[in-house]
């Protein structure tokens, strides 16, 4: 042995047979690249266009409705009224959505919406209504429901509605206001009833 000169330590062997194993495997790469071979495929002129398609969204539809409250079944707090929608669907329920709207001073309103109404002789809000609403697979149900016992929601006014039923939607990715109707009119293309 050489003086001064010392073995390899076990970490010192572990480094280079690293260094020797990552070489390798490079060298090995590059030659695999350098044999693989690049197939150029020849593209003709185009063809004649085909047929457009029609324009909208075959995963989304409305439904316009009146809610009328001489349909409604008053329980307590509550005016509800029911409507079979097979559009809504188990998917719908599942993955996607059901928007619905009421007609409002001329414009489309995003539900649900509160009221709130008024006691003339102290000035402040006496008790509020929720114009509100619920879906399963195969209905939807609209609903007014009162802050308080007493209210005489028969006298509530009917409504002008529409409902925007989306099958699957991935509403995270989306930059539509689902609260505005004329939005979501626009992003999904709907035709006016």
């Amino acid at each position: 042995m050489i003086a001064g000169a010392r073995w390899p330590s076990q970490t010192d062997q572990v480094i280079v047979m690293k260094t020797i194993t990552t070489s390798l495997l490079g060298i090995l790469f590059l030659a695999l690249l350098s044999a693989c071979e690049t197939t150029v495929v020849e593209q003709g002129p185009p063809g004649p266009p085909g047929p457009r398609g029609a324009d909208g969204n075959a995963n989304v539809f409305t439904v316009s409705f009146d809610f009328l409250m001489a349909d409604a079944i008053i329980n307590g707090k509550v005016a509800s009224v029911q409507y079979d929608v097979p559009g809504i669907t188990p998917t719908v329920v599942d993955e996607g959505a059901v928007l619905v709207f009421f007609r409002e001073q001329g414009t489309w309103t995003a539900m649900p919406y509160t009221f709130g109404f008024d006691n003339p002789e102290q000035q402040a809000v006496d008790f509020i209504v929720t114009l509100g609403f619920g879906f399963d697979d195969g209905f939807l149900e609209v609903f007014y429901e009162a802050s308080a016992e007493g209210i005489a929601l028969e006298n509530m006014p009917d409504r002008e509605m529409k409902a925007v039923i989306i099958d699957g939607f991935p509403f995270g990715k989306s930059e539509v206001d689902l609260t505005n109707y004329e939005a979501v009119k626009n992003y999904f293309q709907l035709a006016d009833d």
